[in-house]
């Protein structure tokens, strides 16, 4: 695919050719139907001096505004998110499309050329934007489809997330645009749209597995998916929530990862572990340890075309040599590693972050209150939330600290326990 002056302007021709399109709860629209209003809009952007924005819930209107982007000759900066937070002003281009974006979009000093960013998810009450280079997303493609047969040979890539979601953007979106195939775009709960583009078809659907768990309500006993993969988007793909999708979509398999939105792909499987096991490094993709310690353990890092090299607030997130970090604790295994916790102590809830040390220390400070613990139980269909407080206090005041916290909190259980128990084992464990 190489480097391109215009970063899609290769993938063009594929587009013009295609007979595929996207596809949303408002029909299908062609690939070459788009791209010609992409070309439309982009011949009449206006001067955008800080780039622009793609708002990220604009179905196919905003598979055009990429286009557009793509398009250009030099290429723009451009930002996949929310326009509210981090567009210049009220004022839509082109029936919205593309918003000019605002001062605050730019990436640190001292990056030149073009870059494009995607929005954390703001979970931690601090949004950002992480940036990466736009030519390199087609290098970032051209390696998923050497490292996994899967997406050589998928006819159409599906996600019920929202497209500035980094995994939807790099494992969904950008495949479909640059190989020219399907690109279903629909509503977590419209799995309508969806399942008939999957049965039947060689394809890869990213979605989170609480809402794949609903999907396989919708499709049980209607086709056959013997050749749809699924990507668990946010993790918590248990084994109890694998045997659920795949018995609502007989014959589908799981194509289970590790990245982060700085990192992208780093490892990847075929099997559902309960273990911490995560796969082996994505061929093609350097990933190592780093600061090991006397029992093996060390910290993941990585490189690749679909990392990200800065951060809004001035902070690169990659190093000199190109190399980030997942913030993943982990050991060899096999040929690959297993998981032992993070730098950063996060956890995820239905694919939301959630940061158990800032829960915890909440709840420490409330008078009476001798210890706190969290953890997420994935045994059901959604994932379930306990907060367990140690000391005098009430699940009301609980709550309520839960609620005050930068990015609230809500648990679906609080325990409240005697002073005279304990949150943790004596090996330093949740007690449940």
């Amino acid at each position: 695919m190489g480097d391109l002056g215009a970063w899609l302007k290769q993938a063009e021709p594929v587009l013009r050719g295609s007979p595929a399109g996207v596809v949303t709860a408002r029909g299908r629209h062609s690939w070459p139907s788009l791209l010609a209003r992409a070309e439309e809009l982009a011949a009449d952007l206006p001067d955008a001096p800080h780039g622009w924005v793609v708002p990220s819930d604009g179905g196919e209107r905003s598979i055009v505004g990429l286009l557009a982007l793509g398009l250009m000759d030099p290429a723009p900066r451009w930002v996949l998110g929310d326009p509210a937070r981090w567009g210049a002003g009220p004022d839509a281009v082109a029936d919205g499309e593309l918003l000019v974006a605002g001062p605050h979009t730019a990436p640190p000093p001292g990056v030149d050329g073009p870059t494009y960013a995607t929005a954390s998810s703001g979970t931690t009450g601090r949004p950002k934007l992480l940036f990466g280079r736009p030519h390199g997303v087609a290098s970032a493609v051209e390696l998923y489809v050497d490292g996994m047969p899967e997406y050589a040979a998928a006819e159409v890539f599906a996600t019920c997330a929202a497209i500035d979601f980094a995994a939807a953007f790099y494992m969904v979106v950008a495949p479909a645009m640059l190989l020219g195939r399907d690109l279903v775009l629909f509503r977590p709960s419209g799995w309508e749209t969806a399942i008939p583009e999957l049965a039947g078809r060689p394809g890869v659907c990213l979605a989170p597995p609480a809402l794949a768990v609903l999907g396989a309500r919708t499709a049980a006993g209607r086709r056959t998916f013997s050749h749809t993969c699924f990507v668990p988007a946010g993790g918590g793909l248990t084994p109890e929530r694998a045997e659920r999708i795949s018995t609502g979509f007989p014959g589908s398999g799981f194509l289970t990862m590790l990245g982060s939105t700085e990192t992208g792909l780093v490892t990847v499987d075929r099997a559902v572990h309960d273990d911490g096991y995560v796969g082996s490094p994505l061929p093609g993709k350097p990933v190592w340890l780093e600061d090991i310690g006397p029992d093996g353990v060390g910290t993941l890092w990585t490189r690749g075309p679909d990392t990200r090299f800065a951060v809004t607030g001035g902070r690169l997130t990659a190093r000199p040599d190109g190399a980030v970090t997942t913030g993943d604790l982990a050991h060899p295994a096999d040929d690959g590693f297993v998981l032992d916790g993070r730098e950063d102590d996060l956890v995820k809830v239905d694919g939301v972050s959630v940061y158990p040390r800032e829960i915890t220390a909440a709840v420490r400070a409330l008078p009476g209150v001798k210890d706190a613990s969290v953890s997420v139980d994935r045994s059901r269909s959604g994932d379930r939330l306990t907060v367990i407080a140690v000391g005098d206090v009430t699940e009301d005041r609980v709550r309520d600290a839960c609620r005050r916290l930068p990015a609230p909190v809500t648990p679906h259980q609080v325990v409240c326990r005697p002073a005279d128990e304990a949150a943790y084992d004596a090996r330093g464990k949740v007690l449940r």
